[in-house]
């Protein structure tokens, strides 16, 4: 048995994306909730989207490599409004 957590990628049936273990009924680590206007503009796509928005976040936090959230300092921040 290992200590590595196995997360997935869902949609619910209100049309949240979560990221959640898939041992636990916990909390999910993340969701995204689209609005209606961006439903519409994105369609079949939203998935994929959320999906590509997790995997970044992800990356960027190097939580997959275990690091260390205070290098995260040097890095410039990503914004957008």
């Amino acid at each position: 048995m290992t200590d590595t957590a196995i997360l997935e990628i869902v949609e619910l049936d209100d049309g949240e994306v979560v990221l959640r273990s898939s041992e636990s009924e916990d909390e999910p680590l993340v969701s995204i909730r689209f609005s209606e206007d961006a439903l519409e503009m994105l369609k079949d796509s939203r998935f994929d989207i959320a999906r590509e928005m997790i995997d970044h976040a992800l990356t960027r936090s190097r939580l997959w490599e275990g690091g260390d959230p205070a290098d995260e300092d040097d890095q410039p921040s990503s914004t957008v409004h």
